[in-house]
């Protein structure tokens, strides 16, 4: 597999429209990266960039130390698996898999022994004589896969390949997207809108908004360390609570509720008293037991774990909890933050 490096890239549209700005990314030789963010964000059009479907208006692509920003896509040594399988129905799963090593005039010999081999790996070996609409929709999304695997790539890319299937096979075909790189230690740049499938499958995380990369790092760090706002409430499921507190005599005071702060939050939020911030709770943090009150409006049993919403105040408000919870409409939880995150209001950064 290969190392690569996305340079300064910028994507401005005939129009003038810039839909990507200034992405500096090096990925090393084996790495998975996961890119993430809402519609409309940029990421999709950053991997078209890589994959050379899209010009790149400025920067440079480098791909094992070789500058290809200007090399059409057959010449980058890349595959992609797209959302919607790509597959040809009137072709055999075999034809499929075989088909860009036939249209480069592959040895037959070679060609019979990576299809079967890619077939192995996905689970496919009884499936090579069978047309695409005679399977489901995770087969079909493994066949594009096996499709890549047997060009053997310098680069995998994804562009969000299980947007398309139901949530059991989203998370079968996940699992499986886990193990073929383990098994094939390949470089692979995959796009999703989708945060579980980022924290489950990316060494490291690019969580893009608007064009710009708001943050890269390990799934820990987006998650344990947000450096905004936007990271903050994207990353994390339900997403973090938010209030505009005022730092004064070593509390966080919102409307309704005043939060002690330790000794190390104090010295972090020195330069902050008597100003207001804006104070991250993430739903997992919270606990029963406490200064804090909580109006509830609806109790969400799922199991291991209940999701509380409610009110504090003004101030809307979801814990999750351990265990089985069976509060109703109208009840009042006294709870604590054992974990908080301040940022900057006016900057949305956080405070370090």
């Amino acid at each position: 597999m290969s190392s690569l490096s996305l340079q300064h890239l910028d994507k401005i549209y005939d129009n003038k429209v810039q839909a990507v700005f200034d992405f500096n990314l090096d990925v090393k030789d084996g790495e998975f990266i996961v890119l993430v963010g809402p519609s409309g964000c940029g990421k999709s059009t950053t991997l078209r960039m890589v994959a050379g479907l899209e010009d790149i208006s400025k920067g440079k692509l480098i791909i094992d130390n070789k500058d290809v920003t200007k090399m059409p896509p057959k010449d980058r040594d890349i595959a992609m698996v797209f959302q919607n399988y790509a597959l040809y129905g009137h072709m055999t799963i075999y034809e499929n898999m075989a088909f860009s090593l036939n249209l480069r005039r592959d040895n037959k010999n070679e060609i019979h022994q990576k299809v079967l081999a890619a077939a192995e790996i996905l689970g496919l070996t009884d499936q090579l004589n069978k047309k695409p609409n005679q399977l489901s929709g995770g087969q079909r999304q493994r066949v594009a896969m096996g499709r890549a695997i047997v060009r053997t790539p310098k680069v995998f890319l994804f562009d969000e390949p299980l947007s398309n299937l139901d949530a059991k096979l989203r998370g079968a075909t996940r699992r499986e997207i886990l193990l073929l790189h383990k098994r094939l230690n390949a470089t692979m740049l995959y796009v999703t809108h989708d945060q579980t499938e980022a924290l489950t499958l990316a060494d490291r995380i690019v969580c893009m908004s608007m064009g710009h990369v708001q943050q890269i790092g390990t799934p820990l760090e987006l998650y344990d360390t947000p450096a905004n706002l936007f990271v903050a409430g994207f990353i994390g499921l339900p997403p973090m609570n938010f209030f505009d507190v005022e730092i004064k005599d070593g509390q966080a005071i919102c409307d309704g509720f005043a939060v002690d702060l330790t000794p190390e939050e104090k010295d972090r939020l020195v330069d902050y008293d008597g100003k207001t911030i804006v104070l991250g709770v993430r739903p997992e943090n919270i606990v029963e037991g406490g200064n804090v009150s909580v109006e509830v409006f609806s109790n969400e049993n799922l199991g291991q774990t209940t999701l509380v919403n409610g009110m504090v105040n003004k101030h809307r408000i979801t814990c999750k909890f351990r265990d089985w919870c069976n509060y109703k409409a109208g009840d009042t939880v006294q709870v604590s933050f054992n974990r908080k995150h301040f940022f900057d209001k006016e900057t949305g950064n956080a405070i370090r």
